[in-house]
């Protein structure tokens, strides 16, 4: 049975080999390394930076003046911890120069076995099989100038597709397999370095020590993986609690605004009846002076109808009314 290359010590148990370490970076980079030995844990003392780095795997081709080095993450899967790595290696190296220049070909690759959690800046989840950062400058038509060979290469097993190249994708089965089907590992035999390294990764090859290690390594995994269950419940908690808040709020805001409409909508009452009385008042006011003005015409017709000096048509023209009027008036005297 394979054994889960997902754990670090299992991973490194088959890449700490020279033959599928030199096979894994040939297909990766491209590039062919003349090495003896493939180093763990190694720390490069930086003084250029206040991060200690540690290697998972690392391997130095002195003739060809070209280091590799390989970190297996499951965790923490966050594009600047991964360029810091990068860049921090070439500061290190240009600081020991006479000049600026580099005096080794620096390569990092990152192997990622779960999805990633990093997105780019416009927040957007990233899901890419292969990733690429080098330090080549562009031209403003796109066109790389070919100055350095400094790559950092991220590579993740849940991504793969169609478009993963062969070769990349061979190595990238192999891991996944062995998480996920690994008493019958669907892998390419055709490819010697897969078969020496799922042979590397049999548990029957693994050691009493490398077993302790091996589940050392996956408590570890499950503490991180409780943690972080724990840590999305109360962030989870935290966010349904904010809803309620923020729905208290706006109900109250609601009642309040209501409050208020009701409250306007009584005043603007109160001052429609306000003003019907004030018309009203005022209508009657002017029906009262009409009424005055009436009677008041009326009586001297009345009066100017007892002396008799002047004929119904005269006094109809002097107060503005119908002879028929003043004649109704006459009779009513009568």
């Amino acid at each position: 049975m394979l054994a889960n290359l997902d754990n670090e010590v299992h991973f490194k148990k088959v890449f700490t080999d020279v033959d599928v370490f030199r096979a894994f970076v040939k297909d990766v980079l491209g590039i062919d390394m003349n090495i003896t030995k493939v180093e763990t844990e190694k720390v490069l003392p930086s003084k250029s930076s206040a991060i200690k780095f540690r290697m998972d795997l690392f391997a130095e081709d002195t003739e060809s003046r070209t280091v590799v080095e390989i970190q297996k993450v499951d965790y923490d899967y966050t594009y600047d911890r991964f360029t810091h790595y990068f860049t921090g290696n070439l500061v290190d190296i240009q600081r020991t120069s006479k000049t600026y220049a580099y005096a080794k070909d620096i390569y990092i690759i990152v192997v990622v076995t779960s999805a990633y959690r990093m997105t780019d800046k416009n927040g957007v989840l990233i899901k890419d099989d292969v990733l690429i950062t080098d330090i080549n400058p562009r031209t403003l038509n796109g066109e790389i100038r070919d100055m350095h060979n400094h790559k950092l290469v991220i590579l993740n097993s849940t991504h793969t597709n169609l478009n993963t190249p062969p070769a990349i994708l061979d190595w990238l089965d192999l891991i996944k397999e062995s998480m996920k089907n690994p008493e019958n590992p669907q892998i390419n035999t055709s490819k010697p370095a897969i078969v020496r390294a799922a042979l590397l990764g049999q548990t029957d090859n693994i050691d009493p020590e490398e077993v302790a290690d091996a589940k050392i390594e996956e408590m570890r995994k499950e503490t991180l993986a409780r943690v972080e269950i724990e840590a999305k419940k109360d962030v989870q908690a935290a966010q349904d609690e904010a809803k309620k808040d923020v729905q208290a709020a706006q109900d109250e805001a609601k009642k309040d605004v209501q409050a208020a409409q009701d409250e306007a909508r009584k005043d603007v009452q109160a001052a429609q009846d306000e003003a019907k009385k004030q018309v009203q008042s005022a209508q009657n006011d002017a029906e009262k002076k009409v009424q005055v003005a009436q009677d008041k015409v009326k009586e001297s017709i009345v009066n100017l109808l007892k002396m008799g000096k002047l004929p119904i048509e005269d006094i109809a023209n002097v107060f503005g009314v119908t002879s028929g009027y003043v004649k109704q008036i006459e009779i009513e005297m009568r």
